[in-house]
């Protein structure tokens, strides 16, 4: 029996997001998949805004940090 379970893989341990059920001991695949830089570039760190921009500018500092962003 195959079972997909996923996962976080973060300095050297993987973190399951569910506990297989049945499964006490068995070989396993890790797969790692390619993941988004989760830091905001630096043009966007940078930028000031600008005097007369639109009003959701005034709200720059409530942006959450990308890792706790979920799509």
């Amino acid at each position: 029996m195959l079972k997909t379970i996923e996962g976080i893989y973060k300095n050297g341990q993987i973190e399951l997001t569910e506990i297989p059920q049945g499964i006490t001991e068995s070989k396993v695949f890790v797969t790692f998949l390619e993941t988004k830089p989760n830091i905001w570039p630096e043009n966007i760190i940078q930028h000031q805004g600008i005097a007369e921009s639109i009003v959701f500018e005034s709200y720059r500092d409530e942006l959450l940090p990308t890792d706790e962003i979920e799509f």
